[in-house]
C-alpha cells in the first residue's frame, strides 16, 4: 500500500497515471476479500485497479515458489497486452537481506549474493524496485503516518517457509549487532561484482557464442579452452537458462564437474544439465534443449501473447476463428517430425537441413489433436481455418546474452 501510495503522488506530480495489480492467488479463503479492501481504497482515490487471479490446481509442495511464478506472469502477462513497461513492485531493503542470507545458506556464487537488481527486464517489461533500500519499519511508518491500512498476509508468519525462518534469523543478527543495512550492504559489493563479471561475460560470448533463433547454442571449443575461467563459466551458466528456459542457474558444484569436463576431457560424451543435453558438433558444443522433458503445452487464444516453456516468446494472430479450432501449442517432439515429414510433399516446409536433429523436437508447434499445422521456426503451415496461426514466436534470453547487465541500486 505504501508504495501504491507513494507511486500515485509521483504520477500526479508529472501528469502520469498509475494502475494497481492486485495478484489473488485463492490459497486462502479471505484472499478475495482483502483484494477487494485494495479496490476499495483504490477507488476513493481515483487509482485504476484490477484484480488477476490465479486460477487452475495448485501444488501440495513447493506451493511459495509456484505462487511466486504464477504472481509474476499474471503481472508480467498483463503488461505486455497493454504495451505497459514498467511494473513496480515494493521488495524492500530486508527483502533484499533476507535474499542474501537465503542464498549463502545454499551455497550460492556471485550471482546469488548479488540478490535482487533494483530493474530486471522480462520480455519487454522492466521489473522496477524502488523501495530496495528503504528498510521495512521506514516503510511502515510511512503507511502509518498517511492512515494506510496494509492488508496482512498470515502466510508472512508461517515458519513453515524458509523466508519466514530466515526473516526471524534477520532479528536474531540484528540484535547481535548485524544489521540489515550491512547485509544489504554487502549483497550491493556482490552485485557490482556480479556486473562487472557479466561484462566479461558479454564480451566473450561475442568471440565464441552462436546462439541460433530456433533455441539452441554452439560454443567453440578452441576458443573456450583458451577463455579465462571465471567468465568462461558464467557463459556456460547463462546458455543454459537461456537454452533451458531456467529462471536459476543450475548449482555450482553441477556446473563445475560440467566445466570440468568441458575443459580437461578430450573425448567428451553428451551429458544433460539444466533441461539441456550438451554434446559436440565438429569443433563446437552443442547446447540444446532436452526435448522430453518439456511438459509445457497451452491452448490458443487469438491475440495472446505468451512466454512458452521459458524460452519462446509467441504471439498468436488475432484471428477469432483461432479460439474456436482446438488448437494448442506445445513441442514439436519426435511424432510430429515424423508427421511433417511424411506430408511435406504437400507443406511448405522451409530447409531444415542445418538444424540439428534433436533441436527440432523442442520446437514450439501447433497441434490440432493429433495433426501437426504449424511450425514457425520450420516455415512449416498446414493449415486450412485461418490463414496463420502464430504472429511471432521469438527464442528469448533471460541472461547477459541478452544484452541488460544486473542493476545495482
Amino acid at each position: 500500500m505504501t508504495l501504491l501510495a507513494l507511486a500515485h503522488d509521483w504520477a500526479a506530480k508529472i501528469g502520469a497515471s498509475v494502475t494497481a495489480l492486485t495478484v489473488d492467488h485463492g490459497l486462502r479463503p479471505e484472499s478475495g476479500i482483502e483484494a477487494a479492501q485494495v479496490a476499495d481504497w483504490c477507488r476513493e482515490h481515483g487509482v485504476a485497479h484490477e484484480t488477476l487471479v490465479w486460477e487452475g490446481d495448485k501444488p501440495d509442495k513447493g506451493i511459495q515458489a509456484a505462487a511466486r511464478a504464477a504472481r509474476y506472469a499474471l503481472l508480467e502477462d498483463w503488461c505486455r497486452v497493454r504495451s505497459h513497461t514498467e511494473l513496480l513492485v515494493a521488495h524492500s531493503q530486508n527483502d533484499q537481506a533476507e535474499t542474501f542470507l537465503m542464498r549463502m545458506n545454499r551455497g550460492s556464487g556471485i550471482d546469488g549474493l548479488a540478490a535482487m537488481p533494483l530493474v530486471s527486464f522480462h520480455d519487454g517489461v522492466r521489473l522496477i524496485r524502488p523501495l530496495l533500500t528503504v528498510p521495512r519499519p521506514r516503510i511502515e511508518a510511512t503507511a502509518d503516518a498517511r492512515s494506510l491500512k496494509p492488508v496482512s498476509d498470515p502466510s508472512n508468519l508461517d515458519r513453515r517457509y524458509a523466508r519466514v525462518r530466515m526473516r526471524d534469523n534477520l532479528k536474531l543478527l540484528d540484535a547481535r549487532g548485524v544489521s540489515v543495512e550491512a547485509i544489504a550492504g554487502t549483497a550491493r559489493i556482490f552485485g557490482k561484482m556480479r556486473a562487472v563479471r557479466e561484462r566479461a561475460i558479454a564480451a566473450l560470448a561475442g568471440d565464441i557464442l552462436v546462439l541460433h533463433r530456433e533455441g539452441y547454442a554452439e560454443i567453440a571449443r578452441e576458443d573456450f579452452a583458451g577463455a579465462d575461467r571465471e567468465p568462461a563459466g558464467g557463459l556456460v551458466a547463462a546458455v543454459l537458462m537461456s537454452v533451458g528456459g531456467l529462471e536459476y542457474a543450475p548449482r555450482r558444484e553441477r556446473l563445475d564437474r560440467l566445466m570440468g569436463d568441458m575443459l580437461h576431457n578430450s573425448d567428451f560424451r553428451p551429458r544433460t544439465l539444466g533441461n539441456c543435453v550438451i554434446s559436440t558438433r565438429g569443433d563446437h558444443f552443442l547446447i540444446r534443449r532436452e526435448h522430453r522433458t518439456i511438459r509445457h503445452g497451452l491452448s490458443v487464444e487469438p491475440g495472446r501473447r505468451v512466454v512458452w516453456d521459458g524460452r519462446f516468446t509467441v504471439e498468436f494472430a488475432p484471428d477469432p476463428r483461432i479460439g474456436a479450432s482446438g488448437y494448442s501449442l506445445k513441442p514439436l517432439g519426435e511424432d510430429g517430425w515424423r508427421y511433417i515429414v511424411s506430408i511435406s510433399a504437400r507443406a511448405n516446409l522451409r530447409d531444415y537441413r542445418d538444424i540439428p536433429g534433436p533441436v527440432r523436437y523442442a520446437l514450439p508447434a501447433i497441434w490440432q489433436g493429433e495433426k501437426v499445422v504449424e511450425v514457425p521456426h520450420l516455415g512449416y503451415f498446414f493449415g486450412q481455418a485461418v490463414e496463420k496461426i502464430t504472429k511471432t514466436a521469438e527464442f528469448r534470453s533471460r541472461q547477459l546474452i541478452a544484452g541488460h547487465t544486473f542493476w545495482v541500486v
